[in-house]
């Protein structure tokens, strides 16, 4: 069939006269409102056929038509689907360039693209940051060795005779804070940020058997000012052995540090220390639950950024809701078992 009458007036498929009918009418100018009274069909329906015949001509009206033939043949398009599979990373312009040079193609829509890459079982994300000197044996190992010295300390550490506190410090930026939020299409939405760059170096632990979380702010990290933290842990924890679990910050191991460490212990044994500080396994810093506090708190902070309008309401607006946060996480487990609550309350019942 080559034309609109021809459909119209030899198709034996009801559908397919339908089709060309709501084309045909539109040509003599009667609306797609009417047509939808005369035909029985959606307003949408007739704006569908009409892009298709008009980009496809009336073929694309029948029922066996079968849309435009593709660039690639199979095969073409099973050995595009294995080079993709065999790639890590791929962008859209490696892919273009690939089957340009490969086939003598280049498609008009990024769409074929997509396809292709979807066929190849690749999706679109966020990159992920990963420190090449980081060793999963080696924090495995550390976990292990954590979680060791804990447990033999278990009936202590439940007792509150020592407090066991995982540390560590956050560095707030400004312009760190702006998120997304729902607005008027094709419009900015703009928060006045005189100065991005604006920060505030916040030290906090969180404690590991009533998840309390304790946040003191400062110009930066550095060993004085880790001093002075540690000096606050231990007039909050008065009378308390306390377990600092750290990473491996410069001020957690400068000289400065372990003289006051020094004097703080001076002349006990290491099982009687003051203060005792578990390092993590460097370059893991997922190791650390707290890690995942400072996140909450920037994601609290993107999705209400609009009502923050000065550097001190976010500043504000971080240590409230970290201070009332109720905080827990599977990363506990990784060092005190649950299962350790469970034996020491079986034990409590049966003395």
């Amino acid at each position: 069939m080559t034309n609109l009458d021809e459909v119209i007036n030899t198709s034996q498929d009801v559908r397919e006269v339908k089709r060309a009918l709501s084309v045909k009418m539109l040509q003599n100018g009667i609306t797609p409102g009417q047509i939808h009274s005369l035909l029985n069909v959606s307003v949408q329906y007739v704006s569908k056929w009409k892009t298709q015949y008009e980009a496809h001509g009336v073929s694309s009206l029948l029922i066996a038509y079968k849309g435009k033939e593709s660039y690639l043949n199979f095969s073409q398009e099973c050995s595009i689907v294995q080079w993709i599979q065999n790639q890590k990373t791929l962008t859209i312009e490696q892919l273009i360039e690939h089957i340009a040079h490969e086939y003598g193609i280049t498609y008009k829509s990024k769409q074929s693209y997509y396809n292709l890459l979807d066929l190849g079982g690749m999706s679109f994300h966020r990159s992920e940051k990963v420190n090449p000197k980081h060793d999963t044996e080696k924090v495995l190992e550390k976990r292990e060795e954590i979680k060791k010295k804990l447990l033999e300390n278990a009936a202590a550490i439940e007792s509150g005779e020592i407090v066991v506190l995982l540390q560590d410090e956050c560095h707030l930026l400004w312009g760190d804070c702006c998120g997304r939020v729902w607005g008027k299409r094709n419009q900015t939405i703009e928060v006045p940020m005189n100065n991005a760059r604006q920060r505030q170096t916040y030290y906090g632990a969180v404690n590991m058997l009533t998840k309390d979380i304790h946040l003191q702010a400062c110009d930066k990290g550095n060993s004085e000012n880790t001093i002075a933290y540690v000096r606050y842990l231990q007039e909050t924890y008065a009378g308390k052995t306390i377990w600092l679990l750290w990473d491996n910050a410069s001020y957690h191991r400068s000289a400065a540090l372990r003289d006051f460490l020094a004097q703080e212990n001076e002349d006990l044994s290491k099982d009687a220390w003051k203060i005792f500080c578990i390092p993590f396994e460097p370059n893991a810093p997922e190791q650390n639950p707290i890690e995942d506090i400072w996140l909450q708190g920037k994601n609290f902070l993107r999705k209400n950024f609009v009502s923050n309008k000065t550097f001190s309401n976010v500043k504000q607006c971080f240590v409230s809701f970290l201070t009332s946060l109720r905080f827990d996480s599977h990363k506990f487990n990784w060092y005190f078992p649950q299962m350790i609550w469970v034996w020491l309350f079986c034990s409590k019942a049966l003395v």
